[in-house]
């Protein structure tokens, strides 16, 4: 691969404050809405004459999604424009992301013209869903900055991201792309090789194409190919790839018993692999059973039931996530040799996960109110206290705000009071990442007297600029230093009031 622009000439991604688009259909419109989501002004370039009534509807179906995540808070989901010229659309952007139709003349010919308007230092992605960056970038000027970051629809809601360059892309760019997606919250996959379809749609096209014989030949109806994934394999799907459900499959022996005793089944006529003719009647046969599979929903039902179930899934998951990992340190815990440093207090440089720090007061006589207790304001001073604690602990300390004039701002909050404290008690806040983004955290507290549970407190806070009031990722070294904290969802967390 080409290096002709090092790795220094890529925008610094702490500072990127705005992001384009090429293209508001379902998967640019989709874009549009995540970077939004995470605080990102929005350009998006667009030549039909319905682009930005379009790009309401997407929005606006994406935005209560998000917000089941938690990832809206703070951001402003009316920050975007629609172009019709290509240079407005990219002038002061810090990153494009191309969607435009799956049509590799068209995207040849869209990259090209992106790349002759766009500054030479901003890194140009592509949402291909299966062309090859190299055949994608012949007529670019500037070949070494395009990059395949190939998102899955919807791209507001599933995570990954197959991050690819071609053969004149520089290693930097892929390397600088790859952090970019990481940084606002995507789960990449850094291919160190082009393969047409990728990763993912290989393995989804190697079952589309066995559906669609299956359907041509009459062996199976829509319905019976989709049920028999849904309440088959697809159940395990989200929690284990096909790789370790078949390194189950093996019992005790594992993948090694699975290939030794299943292995010669591989050449079982199982599977056809070869598409089918796509004929009049095979089309006509998938739409019709399509149409009785969705029966009254409208394709928004199907878009509003398919996101509930990836809301749920996701949040499940995490949550089995944060159990493997409490179950795999209280594991280490229990095996430290006598004498040794805990990974959880060896150095900051250790990749371990990490807790915060409880805070602990006194209350005193100024907090106690009319009714002999402290008064219900003082709460929310002792978890402020904490956060202040929090800050100081990622890096977020007095020093960098005064040298860098940005700070956390808390911009929602939900307090639960359980009890009555008394004056003198002294006070124990436990504090929990739930989650975190490129400019935002989101926080529990557990405040208690004695062991005894007598508040908590949920909060979203972002990272914001003082002197421009807008917000901004925080920079490397907080970032790395967040990434050590455990994550973790005490069950009251999202409790609504009443």
């Amino acid at each position: 691969m080409s290096a002709a622009i090092t790795a220094p000439s890529y925008p610094d991604i702490e500072s990127i404050t705005t992001v384009t688009c090429i293209g508001a259909g379902t998967i640019g419109g989709g874009w549009a809405a995540y970077f939004l989501a995470q605080g990102f002004t929005v350009k998006v370039w667009d030549p039909a004459p319905d682009a930005a009534e379009k790009l309401t509807r997407l929005i606006d179906a994406a935005w209560p999604a998000l917000a089941e995540l938690d990832m809206v808070a703070g951001a402003d989901k009316d920050a975007w424009t629609v172009h019709t010229d290509l240079a407005e659309a990219v002038a002061g952007t810090g990153f494009v992301q191309e969607s435009a139709p799956e049509n590799l003349e068209l995207k040849r010919s869209l990259l090209s013209s992106i790349d002759a308007v766009c500054d030479e230092h901003v890194v140009i992605g592509s949402s291909t869903s299966g062309y090859s960056m190299t055949e994608m970038a012949l007529d670019a000027e500037h070949p070494e900055r395009l990059v395949v970051g190939h998102p899955f629809n919807p791209p507001y809601l599933i995570p990954l991201v197959e991050v690819v360059g071609g053969e004149s892309t520089a290693v930097e760019a892929v390397d600088w792309a790859a952090e970019f997606y990481t940084r606002v919250g995507k789960s990449v996959i850094r291919m160190d090789h082009e393969v047409p379809g990728f990763i993912a749609n290989r393995l989804q096209e190697a079952q589309w194409r066995e559906a669609l014989h299956m359907i041509d030949q009459g062996e199976a109806t829509v319905e019976q190919i989709d049920r028999s994934i849904t309440d088959g394999p697809g159940l395990r799907w989200p929690f284990q790839g096909p790789m370790l459900t078949f390194h189950l499959a093996g019992g005790e022996g594992g993948m090694a018993h699975m290939l030794d005793h299943f292995g010669p089944s591989l050449k079982s006529p199982w599977t056809r692999l070869e598409a089918p003719e796509l004929t009049q009647k095979l089309r006509d046969d998938v739409v019709a059973g399509c149409d009785v599979a969705a029966g009254d929903s409208t394709i928004p039902d199907l878009i509003a039931t398919r996101d509930a179930g990836i809301i749920a899934l996701r949040r499940l998951t995490a949550g089995l996530e944060s159990t493997r990992e409490t179950k795999a340190r209280t594991t280490s815990a229990t095996n430290v040799p006598a004498g040794s440093v805990h990974p959880d207090t060896a150095s900051p440089g250790n990749s371990e996960p990490s807790e915060l720090d409880d805070y602990q007061t006194q209350v005193v006589a100024e907090w106690i109110d009319y009714n002999g207790h402290m008064s219900e304001a003082f709460y929310v001073l002792v978890f402020g206290f904490a956060t202040n604690q929090v800050m100081d602990q990622i890096g977020l300390d007095q020093a960098y705000r005064e040298a860098h004039s940005t700070s956390l701002y808390t911009v929602e909050s939900h307090i639960r009071y359980l009890d009555e404290v008394s004056l003198g008690q002294k006070l124990q806040v436990t504090p929990t990442l739930v989650a975190a983004g490129a400019k935002k955290l989101h926080l529990a507290y557990e405040m208690r007297v004695e062991g005894k549970l007598v508040a908590t407190e949920e909060i979203v806070a972002l990272h914001v600029d003082q002197e421009s009031g807008t917000t901004v990722p925080f920079p490397t070294e907080v970032s790395e230093r967040i990434g050590q904290i455990r994550c973790a969802s005490p069950d009251w967390v999202g409790s609504q009031l009443g």
